[in-house]
């Protein structure tokens, strides 16, 4: 297996003035010369001023000493930093030494970035720049009960930022959470090594919203069974979880046929608006439609009636048109059974004289209109896209016969909607 080559990089100071600047610069070498000879790596990177540069040279030094050499582009560079106190101006310096050994280049390195020495903005700069690319970040240690570390006593500190990673990684999952990326926060939950963060139950709720986002409510349900809701990450959207976990039991458990579809169809209005917030007008729409036929079939089953099997004698005990009746029969299929579709839905509920079929026959050209538009979408029969006025006025219709469906849709809406955290929230505190 092809190793990686090791490129240290190393911020350069000029050290503490002990009597005379080459005194100075002499501490300062000995310090980054114990951290080269520690790493062992294949280069140096330096990123130094004008003025810090002759540490290097005492660097070299060292190495003399050693019966070594240290040779300028062969072993080491200098990158230099004009701007000692401007935090953007060191980190673009850096960050440009990390595309042109790492990013764009071809060969198979690992980057070990020394922040010890160098002016405070200097050191911040080279840090943050390894945190953001994830590089190894060192120090150096040592016996410090004299103020400075102690020559002969220097130890690398290796700097494990799996904590910051963490709460990176808990930033993205709340925002992908509420873009209803749920799915993706699958793979960054599973990559957090922080044992106090509640990874699990964060896990089951991304689970139960995937799977309720596909209408899979049993599964849904059984991830929001296992979520503890007292955790303090969820003490923000903790309520809204509660009436998550009462609707995804209304629909699982109820004995009601009437209340489990009431949520069945709010769920389905929900997901839609989730699906036009992410300007999927089409994939919206379509929703929509099975949602006005889920309306009129919820309402038949109130007579005992089913779309997909029409009983007659039903129809004839509810006095419906004798004309009615024929029209029907001739649809017959040879199986035996009647089928009807989504307008035959309401022009029966009409037939029944009820308030569904009355609205629709009272607003049919508007509602004809609609349902041409649907029916010409791509997601349909049609080549053509859909748009939010279209997405509204559909909606609009929709919850209208959802309400008169049932007088507490409302609830059931507002039990069925996800819940969103406030990206404002102190990630600190989980």
């Amino acid at each position: 297996m092809r190793r990686k080559e090791v490129i240290l990089f190393m911020t350069v100071g000029t050290g503490i003035n002990q009597g005379s600047e080459e005194e100075g610069y002499k501490s300062m070498a000995n310090k980054l010369y114990s951290s080269i000879n520690r790493i062992f790596p294949n280069f140096v990177v330096f990123f130094a001023t004008e003025k810090s540069k002759e540490t290097i040279k005492y660097i070299e030094e060292l190495f003399k000493m050693e019966n070594d050499i240290f040779v300028e582009d062969e072993d080491y560079e200098i990158k230099y930093i004009e701007e000692i106190d401007d935090f953007n101006h060191c980190f673009e310096i850096i960050e440009q030494g990390i595309w042109f050994y790492d990013i764009l280049s071809e060969d198979n390195v690992e980057i070990v970035m020394d922040y010890t020495s160098g002016t405070k903005t200097m050191s911040a700069a080279i840090a943050c720049c390894g945190m953001m690319y994830n590089k190894t970040l060192v120090s150096v240690g040592g016996d410090r009960s004299a103020g400075l570390v102690a020559q002969g006593t220097e130890s690398i500190n290796y700097q494990n930022l799996y904590k910051i990673y963490d709460k990176f990684a808990i930033m993205r999952v709340r925002s992908n959470f509420n873009a209803n990326r749920f799915f993706t926060n699958i793979d960054v939950l599973n990559n957090i090594v922080d044992s106090s963060i509640a990874k699990d139950d964060l896990l089951n709720l991304c689970k139960s919203y995937y799977a309720w986002e596909n209408m899979d409510f049993n599964e849904a349900y059984n991830f929001m069974t296992q979520i503890n809701m007292d955790r303090l990450i969820f003490y923000e959207i903790k309520e809204e979880l509660k009436k998550n976990l009462k609707a995804l039991g209304a629909i699982c458990k109820s004995k009601s046929e009437n209340l489990k579809n009431c949520y069945i169809l709010a769920s389905l209005i929900n997901n839609s608006i989730r699906r036009a917030e992410e300007y999927k007008y089409d994939d919206a729409i379509a929703r929509l439609y099975r949602a006005f036929e889920l309306i009129a079939q919820i309402r038949l089953y109130k007579y005992k009636l089913f779309s997909s099997d029409i009983d007659v004698e039903i129809l004839k005990n509810k006095g419906v048109s004798v004309e009615f009746i024929q029209d029907l029969e001739r649809k017959r299929e040879e199986d035996g059974k009647i089928k009807i579709g989504l307008i035959k839905d309401y022009n029966l509920l009409y037939q029944l004289d009820d308030d569904l079929g009355k609205y629709f026959i009272e607003n049919e050209n508007r509602i004809r209109n609609m349902t041409k538009k649907r029916n010409e979408s791509i997601l349909a029969h049609g080549l053509e896209s859909q748009d939010k006025e279209s997405f509204d006025e559909f909606l609009d219709l929709i919850v209208t016969l959802a309400k008169k469906l049932d007088k507490d849709m409302n609830k059931f809406l507002d039990e069925t909607k996800f819940a969103k955290f406030d990206l404002k929230v102190d990630i600190n505190k989980d």
